[in-house]
This record gives C-alpha cells, structure tokens and sequence, in this order.
C-alpha cells in the first residue's frame, strides 16, 4: 500500500505559521487594549478623588491658589483622560485589523485542510478499488489454478 503524500504539505504548514502568528498578535494586542483601560480607569478614579477632594476643601472654605492647584490638576487629568481615550480607540482599531488578518489566514488554512481532506479520500478510494482488483485478481488466479 502507498503513503498518502499531500503535495501542498509545505503550504498548508505555512498557511498554520501565519494563523498563529495572527492569533499571538491578535492575543498581545488585546493585552495592550486591557492595560489601556486599567491606566484609563487609574486616571478616572484620580479625578473622582480629586473632585471629591476640592468638594470637601470648597465646604471648608478654601484660598484661590489653592483652588488654581486643583484646576490646573484637573486640566491636566482631563487631558491625560482624553489622551488616553484616544489611545484606546487606537487599540480597538488594531484589534479590528488584525482580526480581520485572523478570519483571512484562518479561512486559508481551512481551504489547504479541505483540499487534503478531499485528496485524502480520494486517494482512500482509490487505495479500495486497488486492493479490490488485485483481490478479484487473486480469486480469478485460485480459480483458474483449481479448474
């Protein structure tokens, strides 16, 4: 009996490479997006305090410079939360990208796995009808020799 041999082997083990290649980017760019977040989150929480901060300094009674400290801390949060808003969205837009990469090395990799599947069977049916002939053969050869 032959080995069944693939002949687009070599093709298909590189269509694999850059499908988990794909998925480890894909992996480490969701990564980054949830880093992102965390340091978003870290920024909204500080300016939550801090306007909790100024609530109870304002309710105390407070001195105008020290009421410029806490809004020029407060521009400067906003701005960090706005840069790091659109950082975010930077992320979002890369994720989408590279699943887009995914699905496309994802659906070449199954067209070569369907390929060898069919050539697989292909070359099992044939295999069959091999070993069927040669076996009518055998039993024509028995009879011929007994008759």
């Amino acid at each position: 009996m032959n080995k069944f041999h693939f002949k687009y082997d070599n093709l298909l083990n590189v269509k694999e490479k850059h499908e988990e290649i794909a998925k480890g980017k894909l992996h480490k760019a969701v990564e980054k997006l949830d880093l992102e977040k965390d340091i978003l989150n870290g920024f909204n929480k500080d300016r939550r305090n801090c306007q909790q901060q100024l609530r109870s300094q304002m309710e105390e009674g407070v001195h105008a410079a020290r009421l410029k400290v806490y809004e020029s801390y407060m521009h400067n949060l906003n701005q960090k939360i706005q840069h790091q808003q659109e950082s975010i969205e930077q992320c979002n837009n890369n994720i989408n990208h590279l699943r887009m990469a995914l699905v496309k090395a994802t659906t070449e990799k199954r067209t070569f796995e369907k390929l060898k599947e069919k050539e697989k069977q292909l070359f099992n049916y044939q295999e069959k009808k091999e070993e069927e002939k040669f076996i009518d053969q055998l039993v024509t050869f028995n009879n011929f020799k007994s008759n």
